[in-house]
């Protein structure tokens, strides 16, 4: 009884609201099919199992998250070798099965459960150091190349979003995430798909810049020359990642984020539709199964990838800012858990699920605004998939586990 009167009500309450809105939402956006049935099916199962698991005993998840992220791992193997769907991401549960399971959702929670045991196991003073790094990067990196291989670009980014926010939060000097963060800036600031004849005096500025910070950080002109042998190299990278590393879906998409009507009527589709479908909902939308965009399949994968649209059409500026209000809460006591945790492993697991809700947010808004380049991400406990709001709700589940059991670690 009293894990039941310490749990995070309001927490709880704002994912359950998510979901049921989700629902909702999926009825509109695929009224014709029983998917809302399937996610009402799913949303049920998934939090129970998320209320059930304050009553985990003391200390299991800390137990189980190596074993958890080796499961993974062989999991996003299985994929690679008898995966579903093109492309292939999804594992059938049973011949000729309805059901599939998608390894890297699960994966994501397994991760940062892996990361969070790894760092901390450390002390402040050993997560500074290069070998407290390299294995956290590990970590990151092996399910990461093996989503990539899927391949999902776009998930396989979010396994490295969680990855810095919990390297600060274990103690590393902010400095030291500069010196992490750099290379991949080098990346973006020499990409010349993005800066086109920019580029070069993009690339110079950001060179220099970063050269002098490193120098007036530490005055040592061995490491600055170090970054900046680092950076350039970086920045030589892009090149082939333009030519060579990405798929040629995947380039379509980076050329029509940044100019959605150079193929109005092919890639830039999806994104036109999505800004003329928000736009068109005004300050409190067309109403709910009114939503033209929706109701005519204009707008594609509108119970998955763009949901938000349909919220925005059919439910306007105002419902818009209430779904955004409801996540923002979440974001806030899951951080909120994580600064009062008493265990360091779960102090960081909090804030690396905190982070992973937050970049999918992020990222699925701001592709249906134009704003990001569409990934495929799903919006957390809104967007239909049964993998997806599993996964969530065992994210949510934790945060509830850690908040009721935060005086006894």
């Amino acid at each position: 009884m009293r894990l039941a009167r310490e749990f995070d009500l309001l927490l709880l309450v704002a994912v359950s609201a998510l979901v049921l809105l989700g629902v909702t939402v999926i009825y509109s956006a695929a009224s014709e099919s029983d998917l809302w049935q399937n996610q009402a099916a799913y949303g049920v199962i998934a939090l129970l199992v998320a209320g059930a698991m304050i009553y985990v005993p003391d200390k299991l998840f800390y137990n189980l998250a190596y074993p958890l992220y080796a499961l993974g791992l062989l999991l996003l193997v299985a994929v690679l070798v008898w995966g579903a769907g093109e492309p292939a991401r999804w594992l059938s549960l049973g011949p000729g099965s309805r059901l599939r399971l998608q390894p890297s959702e699960f994966a994501k929670v397994a991760t940062i459960m892996a990361l969070a045991r790894h760092l901390g196991d450390c002390s402040v003073s050993r997560v500074k150091t290069v070998r407290s790094v390299l294995i956290a990067l590990v970590i990151t990196v092996i399910p990461m190349s093996l989503v990539v291989k899927q391949p999902d670009l776009g998930t396989a980014v979010s396994f490295g979003a969680v990855l810095l926010p919990m390297l600060y939060w274990a103690g590393m000097r902010g400095h030291h995430i500069f010196f992490i963060t750099a290379p991949m800036l080098s990346v973006v600031f020499s990409f010349e798909p993005v800066w086109k004849d920019h580029a070069p005096v993009v690339f110079a500025i950001f060179i220099i810049l970063s050269s002098v910070v490193v120098q007036l950080l530490l005055s040592r002109l061995w490491v600055t020359l170090g970054m900046l042998a680092v950076n350039l190299s970086a920045g030589l990278i892009s090149v082939y990642l333009w030519l060579d590393f990405l798929l040629a879906y995947q380039k379509a998409r980076i050329l029509t984020f940044l100019d959605p009507e150079r193929d109005a009527l092919g890639a830039g589709w999806n994104i036109i539709q999505s800004k003329i479908a928000i736009g068109s909902g005004g300050l409190t939308g067309k109403g709910f199964l009114q939503g033209t965009q929706t109701k005519y399949k204009w707008l594609p994968a509108a119970h998955t990838d763009f949901i938000f649209s349909v919220i925005g059409e059919e439910l306007g500026f105002a419902g818009a800012v209430i779904v955004l209000a409801l996540f923002l809460l979440v974001i806030w006591r899951a951080l909120n858990i994580g600064a009062t945790a008493n265990s360091r492993f779960g102090s960081l697991l909090a804030i690396g699920l905190a982070f992973m809700l937050t970049f999918h947010v992020f990222v699925n808004v701001g592709m249906t605004i134009g704003v990001m380049p569409v990934t495929g991400l799903p919006l957390p406990f809104l967007s239909y998939g049964g993998s997806s709001l599993v996964t969530n709700c065992v994210a949510l589940g934790l945060l509830l586990h850690m908040y009721t059991h935060r005086h006894d670690f």
